[in-house]
């Protein structure tokens, strides 16, 4: 995955009950596209609406690399500036796991909650796939300038905590326009949310709950925001999620 932007500072194991505080654990979705791919503008119009009408989805969008070198007759080659190799792997990876749903290695494609695979477009199927299962570990991010302190426990009942997972941590650029030059949709602006930039490994999950505070130099940027959530090794289901919210 990318490199790390951060350095950590903190960790800290906790029993699960110094959480029951927190919120329930979000759902999350997550958008391969291209700047290349003349049918994803508009399941990237249907992530921003996602963004706009359900904050409690954390919704992120991934631009895969192998549109970069598809020749488009004369309007030639168009290189996504947001691509990154790291993201197709992580989308081929899903589709070993023979996802529920639309599975394959396509654009635009939504996964949710690293469980159901469905066409970006599909609003409908994609809607109806958010409240299937109600994740069972809680995660929280509170951010104080470039610092950020992520919670995470288990719900005893459902989760096994000998049970593997991994914490990851993305940034990403909440909005990017881009001019389009060349390509099947040449002559656009692309208008794009929640990319990510950073998509970084943090601490295994398999004990009873931690808390850990992380430095992050990109956070610097306004338009930089970020997301946790925790992930059944082998890209499995996704467990919890949230963004990252200012600390109050």
């Amino acid at each position: 995955m990318s490199k790390p932007g951060f350095y950590f500072r903190l960790l800290l194991l906790i029993a699960p009950g110094g959480f029951s505080q927190f919120v329930s654990a979000a759902p999350m979705v997550e958008l391969f596209t291209s700047q290349g791919c003349y049918s994803c503008p508009p399941a990237d119009k249907f992530l921003a609406k996602l963004i706009k009408d359900r904050p409690e989805v954390v919704a992120l969008e991934y631009h895969v690399d192998y549109w970069d070198d598809l020749n488009y007759g004369s309007a030639g080659v168009w290189k996504d500036p947001f691509s990154d190799p790291a993201y197709s792997s992580r989308q081929r990876i899903y589709n070993s796991r023979r996802l529920e749903g639309r599975p394959g290695v396509y654009t635009p494609q939504m996964i949710v909650n690293g469980h159901t695979a469905q066409v970006g477009t599909s609003q409908l199927a994609v809607t109806e796939a958010l409240p299937r299962a109600k994740p069972p570990l809680n995660i929280t991010a509170r951010q104080s300038g470039t610092e950020v302190t992520i919670s995470a426990a288990y719900d005893a009942e459902k989760w096994d905590s000998r049970s593997k997972a991994t914490l990851w941590f993305a940034v990403f650029d909440r909005k990017q326009e881009t001019q389009v030059a060349n390509g099947e949709n040449h002559g656009k602006t692309m208008h794009n949310h929640h990319v990510v930039r950073q998509l970084t490994p943090v601490a295994e999950f398999h004990k009873k709950g931690f808390e850990q505070t992380i430095n992050v130099p990109a956070l610097d940027d306004a338009n930089k925001g970020c997301a946790v959530f925790i992930q059944v090794n082998n890209q499995g289901p996704v467990v919890a999620a949230d963004y990252c919210m200012p600390d109050v």
